[in-house]
């Protein structure tokens, strides 16, 4: 357990270097203890849930019994399979998939329009380790989420990572052609098959056609790799240990 919380704390202190330092919380430590606890008793208590079920259907699961002791009980539907001597219905995963899609949220609304313009050419494809480039600006947007100050940047070119994918994006250093003061990129989603770069302050005037130079923060960018990685190897670790209903 002593290995665990030393994790935790490592994983804290690396994280600082995004969200900044953690307040003290003296009670993680009894929180994390207590998780830990009923996790490695989950196990012999999800069974009992599930032979509690199997005397209830008199051996016969249907197809709701399944999901609910995947989801909610978190038993394998292999598991499952074994101790009710009975195979997987054929239709159980397409079945989860089609009730979680019912009850995902609705899209987004779209508030510009980039149809019109050239695909951003994505730097990083073609070298993720690419942290300063030259580009040339196609168009600045007014910003509706900021009272319309013009400060939402598209570039023909760019190898700033936008917030995709489940990692966030990067931050960077911009100066543009016939400004003196560099601008910041605080912010970029991808709209379309266009990037937009938000800044952290507005570029007033007609820069259609100014050249810039864009430099990435690295720190940045290698700690957001290695916790969107960190994650791959957590979910491929669950789908091992716990089975493949994790996903």
């Amino acid at each position: 357990m002593e290995g665990f919380l030393k994790i935790f704390e490592y994983h804290k202190k690396d994280l600082e270097g995004i969200y900044g330092e953690f307040p003290e919380y003296k009670s993680f430590d009894g929180i994390i203890k207590v998780e830990y606890d009923r996790w490695k008793n989950s196990d012999e208590e999800s069974v009992k849930k599930l032979d509690k079920i199997i005397k209830q259907r008199k051996g016969k699961l249907t197809l709701d019994d399944w999901i609910v002791c995947m989801q909610s009980h978190g038993i394998p539907a292999d598991l499952i399979s074994e101790i009710v001597k009975a195979p997987i219905p054929q239709n159980l995963y397409y079945e989860i998939a089609m009730r979680q899609e019912r009850t995902a949220k609705a899209t987004e609304t779209i508030l510009y329009n980039t149809t019109h313009l050239k695909e951003t050419d994505n730097l990083f494809y073609k070298d993720h380790t690419l942290m300063e480039f030259d580009a040339t600006i196609l168009d600045v947007y007014k910003n509706v989420l900021q009272k319309d100050i013009p400060n939402l940047m598209i570039l023909d070119q760019s190898a700033v990572y936008p917030t995709s994918g489940g990692q966030q994006h990067d931050n960077a250093t911009v100066t543009v052609e016939g400004v003196d003061e560099p601008f910041k990129v605080i912010d970029a989603v991808k709209v379309g098959k266009v990037v937009l770069h938000t800044l952290d302050r507005p570029l007033e005037g007609d820069f259609k056609g100014k050249r810039v130079n864009v430099t990435i923060d690295p720190i940045r960018r290698k700690q957001l790799q290695a916790h969107h990685t960190g994650t791959h190897i957590v979910f491929a670790s669950c789908r091992k240990v716990l089975g493949p209903h994790v996903w």
